[in-house]
């Protein structure tokens, strides 16, 4: 989609200055969503670069490319500084930086943020205005809240999440996260964190600290278990297919559908289940009379309702259920949802411009605001590209920027 000149006027987040002292994806997620809606961000990376640019380079957790897709995704619409923060020099662009930005997002660890001069009280101490976004492992207090930590270790292992995805029952091992599954909800979390203090900006004229980590947008995830022991009661361990009820399971189709059903109301649903599917005479088993014994009786009650659902193809199970209102849908392959209508109906999906590959597209944030319109993505940065446009924004001359790169303050 092209955004006409009146479109690009009305981006919400038009005018807004964001500084990114981030890495790898959660908290460079926040200011690529920022800069989806009209944010101007200035990625501030190390002469080395991010270490996220290479992690899909040799495959060593993602599929092996040679183009760093997984870096496009977090980052693109910015503009990178590389710059040694450990020099004198690099200090002083810093705070020329800070004193003309509106939010300054970053996930560090404690030390070297304490080391780099990229504190709280130090970037607000330069400008009292801005908003400083924290994104941490485990929070901002405690024995290890100046820990590194990923999303498969602080928002899945440590929230509990894991424990309720086991794949052997026996051993009550769980398989290994979704590499970046609890990334992107955390940083929709700190988006909203920082919206709501830009929000609160306008009010009072005052910056502040906004915070989230992936341990607490894991226990979120996590709330109904977690709210059941608050209130002191222990989750019942019945996730797993062969302890589930049977009308809330999951079954073969005959054109090799996965299918899960989920009945959510059996009183009102089990009659007009069985009838919609020729199955009269289970309304007369007393076995399967009551939903407490259908449950008792899931194992048998299982075999029955596979039977029946191996001699039909998705199409005719879907044609059944939808009239009588049941919760149901076919287990897809990530590789189906990018030709899925509903993905692509509903655009899930965005172009980006300037990328390499023609006609690349990369995943669209899940908001959807109307006269509030997202600009087009261009495409990733690549490592300080933007030295000097930036440098030359903030007043250097040419031989002073050239002085910079001679001494190795910028690349």
């Amino acid at each position: 989609m092209n955004m006409d000149n009146t479109s690009l006027q009305n981006l919400p987040l038009k005018g807004i200055k964001v500084i990114d002292a981030a890495s790898f994806i959660a908290a460079p997620l926040v200011s690529a969503l920022m800069s989806d809606y009209g944010a101007e961000v200035i990625k501030i990376e190390h002469l080395t670069g991010d270490t996220y640019r290479e992690a899909v380079i040799g495959g060593h957790v993602w599929p092996e490319s040679d183009m760093d897709w997984a870096f496009i995704l977090e980052n693109r619409n910015k503009r990178s500084l590389s710059i040694d923060l450990k020099t004198e020099y690099g200090q002083v662009i810093l705070k020329k930086l800070i004193n003309e930005s509106d939010v300054f997002i970053t996930n560090l660890p404690g030390k070297p943020r304490e080391k780099l001069g990229l504190t709280a009280e130090i970037i607000r101490g330069i400008n009292p205005k801005i908003i400083y976004a924290s994104l941490t492992g485990y929070g901002e207090l405690g024995p290890d809240s100046k820990r590194t930590a990923l999303d498969s270790t602080a928002y899945f292992a440590r929230s509990g999440l894991m424990e309720w995805a086991k794949t052997d029952q026996k051993t009550g091992i769980p398989p290994f996260p979704i590499p970046g599954g609890g990334d992107h909800p955390t940083g929709l979390s700190l988006f909203t964190s920082i919206l709501l203090g830009l929000m609160n900006r306008e009010k009072t004229g005052l910056g502040t600290t906004v915070s989230t980590s992936l341990l607490a947008n894991g226990i979120w995830s996590n709330a109904m278990l977690v709210q059941a022991l608050l209130s002191g009661h222990n989750p019942i361990d019945t996730f797993h297919w062969d302890t589930l009820s049977a009308m809330r399971n999951i079954y073969y189709l005959k054109d090799g559908t996965l299918f899960f059903m989920l009945l959510t109301n059996e009183e009102k649903h089990w009659g007009l289940f069985v009838k919609s599917f020729n199955l009269d005479f289970l309304l007369e088993d007393t076995k399967f009379n009551t939903k407490d014994n259908r449950q008792f009786n899931k194992k048998q009650l299982k075999i029955i309702l596979q039977e029946k659902f191996i001699t039909l193809s998705y199409k005719e199970v879907r044609d059944k259920l939808i009239p009588i209102g049941i919760v149901f849908t076919k287990i897809v392959k990530t590789e189906d949802t990018i030709k899925d209508p509903q993905t692509n109906l509903n655009n899930m999906f965005m172009d980006i411009d300037g990328e390499l590959i023609k006609d690349l597209k990369v995943v669209a944030p899940p908001l959807n605001i109307e006269n509030a319109p997202r600009k087009n993505a261009t495409k990733a940065p690549k490592l300080g590209e933007h030295n000097v446009e930036i440098l030359t924004e903030l007043g250097y001359t040419d031989a002073e920027i050239k002085d910079m790169k001679d001494n190795k303050i910028i690349l």
